[in-house]
């Protein structure tokens, strides 16, 4: 019986080639992006999910308020573990854990020429307690004497197999590393790399003594008043222990332990809250090296998947029953031998799923595609965890929802007919005889979500472009940027030696203007609380700092409001203010700050007041701003180049990094164009345009697939109609107009819905920006049009074809 029933639907899913392909298309888009988006929220869902005790770890973290300004921090004063660990009740376990710049690194070799890494990532200083918390496969080594003396550290095996690709676990045991070149440690186990998707990304831990030594002593003991993202603290709470009681203790403490060394060296002090392990992956609001992801954002994923689902199932039903008059007689005859409702509902329902099955064999090669040219959509680790049984289990269960979804109502709907009338000729066989039938409810609700959709992309697309084109303030072209590592530059041989490079690249001729200082725009920042003591009293605000060299201001054509630049100094000695400073301390005009002090500690001249000019991305305001210069600037090259064009820039970057290979010849020349730079900062919502423009045209393309299937019915119900416009003298383009205008009708209907709702919901988005574009009326008639443009190219092939059909054929039954 089965075969006969496959043999049966395989045979009517030839015969209507078209509209299987139609549909296996539409419903393989469908499937795809529910795969994909499946495969992703999974795995951002799945971190920290397997973690021993995941309910009882909490992650200690700052949170900084100044001028109605709140601020996260992951990180935490470096004292504060063993504080909590020796004088806090109710807590099992303490790791602190201390990241580490590591900018190069020797493993010595019996040869004597040592193999030499840069930029090593995932160093983190901890003690034994670590390996508690977070159980690993020992490889070699003992757990339990680990981590406990200076100059120790275990390695992950992946680090160990780059270190010494030669050597057993067993073998590397007792083998030195010299960290930053100087630091000599001893390995002293090896652990297999985490196999599941976790926010613990260490690579190689040194025992927590190694740091506590010599100069950083100090800051395992006074340190309270310093805050850094990568000295984090997580806590194992005991079972009675109550977290907000736990929290409110961490304060307390460190109020008793901080505050006098906080009011005496300027700091800002914080409150430390507690978030379990199992949000420390959807915290967004505190600043971590680790990558975090909003929920909103996965919600909003998941939102889109279901939206592209429905449209593919409408899309299907719109198909389907548009093929049910013309298998009226087909339905007649099964029903006249015999078969019951139940049998053609399941019949109907087998098609459906058999359609289904063979989307979802298109549905996984477009994932692939999609996977292979979309790659960076996605995060990296993703394939690294991949569970399949989950994968499967969904993809199953998918697969029969959207068959009992899509092939229900066309199942019942063929039931309606009586066998002696189709057979006689003298059924109706149209489908929703009302005004505005249930299909056609079904086109307005493809085309609301796909003109919102479109809307949607217009509004995204015309924030990007401006976020990256709007004038920040600073002149960006023909910028280039590089640095001097901070462990060579720090080196006796090469102290000071970025200023001799830099008076070198300022005599190219291809070079314009150079700086040495931090860029205009970055994310990182340092801020103080500044006091200004005028006739109306004491004024406080939090000011961030910029630093530069004198010639910083001229190198991006930053405007000098008033007074004059600042003047070479080894110390701090004066401050040039922005806009925004000057009106935060009350002065009117720029002419009024210049001369006037503001200080922390020490009262400190303002010189000059420059303009306004974005530091940081355009979800944030301009905030008050003090520049000033030193001899410790650091050695971050600015590069204005004299020309703007191209083609010019390659001959004098080739100089310059012949300079630097004279300067520094171990070290490799990297540099950036600034405004590449300035583009990475806005990733994400390049990312959301990507996004976006891939599922507006998604939409687009499944709604044309059900336009066309309403097109392809009405011509069919409208066939003997047509056929009299004809003979009494209608026109192939008047019939065609006939035919479209009723789709133009039901495009602008979705139009009037979907504006509100697209409108209501890129509000909400822009409103996180503090610059932002206002959304014009223009976006929703261009939205419009294009449906309207795209619904009659849809249309117009089976208008045309119906206007063209011979009228005697249509009306030779009669």
């Amino acid at each position: 019986m089965l075969p006969n029933y496959l043999k049966l639907a395989f045979r009517q899913l030839w015969r209507n080639r078209l509209f299987t392909a139609l549909n296996v298309l539409g419903l393989s888009i469908g499937l795809a992006a529910c795969w994909m988006i499946f495969q992703l929220v999974n795995y951002e869902f799945s971190f920290d999910a397997d973690q021993p005790h995941r309910d009882r770890i909490y992650k200690v973290v700052s949170r900084f308020s100044f001028d109605g300004k709140e601020s996260g921090n992951a990180g935490v004063p470096k004292p504060m573990a063993a504080a909590i660990r020796q004088e806090i009740g109710g807590v099992d376990m303490v790791v602190g854990l201390y990241g580490q710049w590591v900018q190069s690194l020797q493993v010595p070799q019996p040869s004597g020429k040592p193999l030499l890494f840069s930029g090593v990532e995932g160093v983190l200083a901890t003690n034994a307690e670590y390996f508690q918390l977070v159980p690993y496969e020992w490889l070699a080594g003992t757990p339990a004497k680990n981590l406990t003396e200076p100059n120790e550290v275990v390695l992950t095996q992946s680090s160990a197999e780059k270190y010494f690709p030669s050597l057993t676990p067993e073998q590397m045991l007792g083998k030195t590393i010299l960290y930053w070149d100087t630091l000599a440690v001893k390995v002293t186990g090896v652990v297999a790399d985490l196999g599941r998707s976790t926010s613990f990304t260490g690579k190689e831990f040194l025992s927590l003594p190694t740091i506590q030594q010599g100069q950083w002593s100090r800051d395992f003991e006074e340190g309270w008043s310093g805050t850094g993202s990568n000295d984090q603290v997580y806590v194992l709470r005991a079972q009675s222990t109550d977290a907000t009681r736990l929290a409110a203790k961490i304060n307390a403490l460190v109020s008793k332990k901080a505050k006098a060394i906080i009011e005496k060296s300027g700091g800002t002090s914080a409150t430390y809250e507690l978030i379990p392990l199992a949000e420390e992956h959807f915290n967004t609001f505190y600043e971590a090296q680790n990558r975090v992801v909003d929920k909103k954002v996965l919600i909003a994923l998941m939102g889109l998947a279901a939206f592209l689902l429905a449209l593919a199932v409408v899309n299907y039903i719109n198909l389907t029953t548009a093929q049910i008059p013309q298998r009226a007689r087909e339905i007649g005859i099964r029903k006249t031998l015999g078969s019951s409702r139940s049998g053609l509902v399941g019949h109907f329902l087998g098609e459906t799923l058999l359609t289904t099955l063979l989307a979802c064999g298109f549905a996984y090669v477009w994932t692939m595609t999609f996977r292979n040219s979309l790659g960076d959509l996605f995060p990296e680790g993703m394939d690294l965890y991949p569970n399949i049984g989950q994968t499967l289990f969904f993809m199953a269960l998918l697969i029969v929802a959207v068959s009992i979804l899509a092939g229900w109502y066309p199942s019942l709907l063929i039931t309606r007919f009586q066998p002696t009338q189709v057979l006689r000729g003298q059924a109706d066989v149209r489908i929703g005889k009302n005004s505005f039938s249930l299909r056609k409810s079904l086109i307005v609700f493809q085309f609301v979500i796909a003109q919102a959709f479109v809307i949607g992309a217009i509004v995204v697309n015309q924030q990007l472009h401006f976020v990256l084109e709007s004038d920040l303030g600073f002149d960006r072209e023909a910028v280039l940027t590089f640095r001097v590592p901070y462990e060579l530059a720090e080196k006796e041989a090469y102290r000071n030696k970025h200023f001799v490079l830099k008076e070198e690249i300022k005599n190219l001729p291809e070079v314009g203007k150079v700086s040495l200082g931090n860029a205009p725009f970055s994310q990182g920042f340092a801020s103080s609380t500044m006091i200004y003591e005028g006739s109306k009293g004491k004024v406080e605000r939090n000011v961030y700092l910029k630093i530069g060299d004198v010639d910083f201001l001229q190198t991006y054509g930053i405007q000098l409001l008033a007074g004059r630049n600042i003047l070479p100094s080894d110390t701090v000695r004066e401050y040039i203010i922005n806009e925004t400073a000057m009106r935060e301390f009350g002065f009117r005009t720029p002419q009024d700050a210049v001369g006037k002090f503001i200080g922390s500690s020490i009262p400190t001249p303002i010189v000059g007041v420059m303009a306004d000019f974005h530091s940081s991305t355009f979800d944030r305001k301009i905030d008050p701003l003090a520049f000033y210069t030193q001899k410790d600037i650091g050695a971050s090259f600015n590069i204005k180049l004299a020309s703007n064009k191209p083609s010019d820039w390659q001959a004098g970057i080739r100089k310059m990094e012949a300079l630097w290979k004279q300067t520094y010849p171990d070290a490799p020349f990297e540099y950036k164009f600034y405004d590449d730079m300035i583009a990475q900062y806005y990733e994400s919502e390049r990312r959301m345009t990507q996004i976006i423009n891939l599922s507006t045209g998604i939409a687009i393309l499944i709604s044309c697939l059900g336009l066309f299937g309403l097109a392809t019915l009405t011509a069919f119900q409208r066939t003997k109609e047509i056929g009299v416009r004809k003979v009494l003298g209608a026109s192939i383009a008047s019939i065609a107009g006939m035919l479209s205008k009723d789709f133009v009708l039901l495009v602008l209907i979705a139009l009037v819905i979907a504006s509100p709702i697209a409108w209501y919901f890129m509000e909400q988005w822009l409103a996180d920006f503090a610059y932002h574009i206002t959304i014009s009326w223009w976006v929703f008639a261009l939205a419009g049009l294009t449906a309207i443009v795209i619904s009659l190219a849809t249309v117009s092939y089976q208008s045309i074809k119906a206007a063209l059909m011979n009228p005697v054929k249509s009306l030779r039954s009669e």
